[in-house]
């Protein structure tokens, strides 16, 4: 037997957050109280670049042994289109979470190829079937960028943002971005030093912004180098 809180005073957190997976940003969630998600309305967005492919998203129904968050309202109407319903093709290539910009214009993000995507994932399953119940931590996609960038998540608000599966709970979402790819995370200057933090690739350094970059032999994500007066110096992270 399986006891779930339905107490309208409940109060639940539920971790939604942005990592990076060898220069890959992956959108994940965390249930931390033994919370059931019915579905997420996500916004995504990246400082630079674009987001320019998404992947690794369940597809379809949560059954015993195959659960997740597999409906996508916007995609699931177009699939439904001019079919009897009883027999989708969870597989289609235009099958995917992206949100329709028609259906909100206002509240949408543009999509592929631009700075920022608006996501849908629901979940559907036998409520007598505890097996069916989507994991209480998961993947909800992957997203390609064109470029190394901070990656912001938050709630979709127009579309109810993360919405319990149980009558009465309040989800509490925490929502957390990060950078993802060959970047430059942080860089201080203190006691005559540089001090770079960094990822996904390796430092390079110039003296000029368009000058001729050449390797500091550091991939291990921390740099110092002492620093003389009136000295100019650019760094970047070139990836694998």
């Amino acid at each position: 037997m399986v006891a779930f809180v339905s107490a309208a005073s409940a109060h639940c957190e539920v971790r939604v957050f942005v990592a990076d997976s060898n220069g890959v940003a992956t959108v994940n969630y965390e249930c931390t109280a033994g919370e059931v998600i019915r579905a997420f309305a996500l916004d995504v967005t990246v400082d630079r670049g674009e987001v320019v492919g998404i992947a690794d998203f369940f597809r379809g129904l949560s059954v015993a042994g195959a659960t997740g968050y597999g409906i996508f309202p916007g995609s699931l109407r177009t699939q439904v289109a001019g079919t009897s319903g009883t027999n989708l093709d969870w597989n289609g290539s235009n099958y995917t979470p992206l949100a329709n910009v028609q259906d909100l214009p206002g509240g949408t993000l543009p999509g592929l190829n631009s700075s920022g995507v608006t996501l849908e994932f629901g979940g559907l399953w036998d409520p007598n079937l505890r097996g069916a119940i989507p994991a209480s931590a998961g993947i909800l996609c992957s997203l390609r960028l064109s470029q190394g960038a901070k990656v912001s998540i938050r709630p979709n608000v127009g579309r109810g943002g993360v919405v319990s599966a149980i009558p009465g709970v309040v989800i509490a979402p925490v929502f957390s971005g990060g950078v993802v790819g060959p970047a430059i995370i942080n860089a201080t200057i203190g006691g005559g030093s540089i001090n770079i933090l960094f990822q996904g690739g390796e430092l390079e350094e110039a003296t000029s912004i368009g000058g001729q970059w050449t390797t500091t032999d550091n991939a291990g994500g921390n740099f110092a180098e002492s620093i003389g007066t009136n000295q100019l110096k650019f760094y970047r992270v070139r990836g694998p």
